[in-house]
Order: C-alpha cells, then structure tokens, then sequence
C-alpha cells in the first residue's frame, strides 16, 4: 500500500516541480519598459469678469442753461439762436401762448430762435414720465404717425420732416423721463442733428450712480 501512495503522489510533486521551474525561469528574464503617455494638462479655464451697468438717476433740470451741455448753447450762438423761451430765456415761460405736452407733464422746454423771427428754430423738452401717463403720450405719437425704433434703453418716436414744412422731431422715453427735440425745418441733417441733441440732453439729466 505504501508503494502505490507514493506512486500517486509522484505524479503532483513532479507537476509542483515543474511548475515552481517555470516560474523560475519566467523571473529571471529581462522585462522590456512599458512607454506610458503622460496626459496632457487640462486646461486652466480663467473667469471671465461679468459685465454690470452702473444704475443712472433722472434728474429734472429747472433751468434751461442745464439741458444742453456748453459746447451745444455755444454752437447755437454761433448760428445766431438765442435762448428766447423757457426758463432761463429771454420771455421765459410767457414765450409761448399755451403750455407744450412736456410742460403739462410736469417738465420744461427751452426754445432756441432767431429774434427777429416768431419762429422758433430748436426746441428741447425734458418731462418726467409716469406709467400712468406713458400711454397717452404714445397714443399722441402714434396720433402724429411717428416712427417708432427702441434704441438701447430707450424708445424712440420720430419722423426725418423735411426743409420745407414738417419739422425734425425726436421723442426719447424711458422708464422715468421724455426727452424731446423739435427742429422747425426739418430734413436728414436736421434729423441727425436733433438725435444728438437728444443724448446731450440724456447725458445732462441722468447721473451714474
């Protein structure tokens, strides 16, 4: 009996000793470098700044030397225009036989004219606006057929006019104020001249806070 356990137990030590000199021989061999790829490093996203507008406050001038900036009433004197209605002019508020729209808003207007003319040449209202009153006074744009156009925050009612009967006329709303522009003879230039007037007058009536 003994003689037959050996003998089935040759056969497994003999494996196990196969087995341990493959794994010998498999050791001492040279194993070739693996190349690794490094990754590449991800890119640094850098915040961008946000953008803010800076809030601007309305301000109703009292006077007309305060609607237009100096470089604008000098340019008119240099035309010959004088500041005959509104406050601060030459007849005041007495200029002009009833009240404009913008003045029974609650605002001012300023006449620049020749005087030796009744005709006024540029006339510059600034009004404070209300949600109350803001439809009535589109409805009178709308009345009028001017064209409307929202430019940046505000919206604008307006018609070109031309050099022989309408006039250039520009209306900026927005949430608080009316600004106005009326040019007696009317045409492409006056028009263009009449929208800068406009933002002169926006730059003189709103302060960043």
């Amino acid at each position: 009996m003994s003689s037959l356990k050996s003998l089935a137990v040759l056969p497994l030590a003999l494996a196990a000793a196969l087995a341990v000199g493959a794994l010998a021989g498999c050791s001492t061999g040279t194993a070739e470098p693996v190349a690794t790829e490094s990754a590449a490093p991800a890119p640094v996203e850098t915040p961008t700044a946000t953008e803010t507008v800076a809030p601007a406050t309305f301000t109703l001038p009292t006077t007309c030397t305060t609607v237009v900036p100096q470089t604008r009433i000098d340019a008119f004197e240099a035309s010959g225009l004088e500041l005959l209605g509104g406050p601060g002019g030459t007849y005041g508020t007495d200029y002009l036989a009833d009240a404009t729209p913008e003045e029974t808003a609650g605002g001012i207007s300023c006449i620049w004219g020749f005087a030796d003319s009744g005709v006024s040449s540029v006339t510059i209202s600034v009004a404070p606006l209300t949600a109350a009153v803001r439809p009535a006074v589109v409805a009178s744009f709308d009345n009028q057929g001017l064209n409307e156009e929202v430019v940046g925050d505000a919206t604008t009612f307006g018609v070109q006019g031309d050099r022989t009967l309408d006039p250039a006329i520009i209306n900026a709303l927005r949430g608080e104020s009316w600004i106005s522009v009326i040019e007696t003879i009317g045409g492409p230039t006056a028009y263009a001249e009449a929208v800068a007037i406009a933002d002169e007058v926006y730059a003189q009536v709103y302060t960043v806070n």
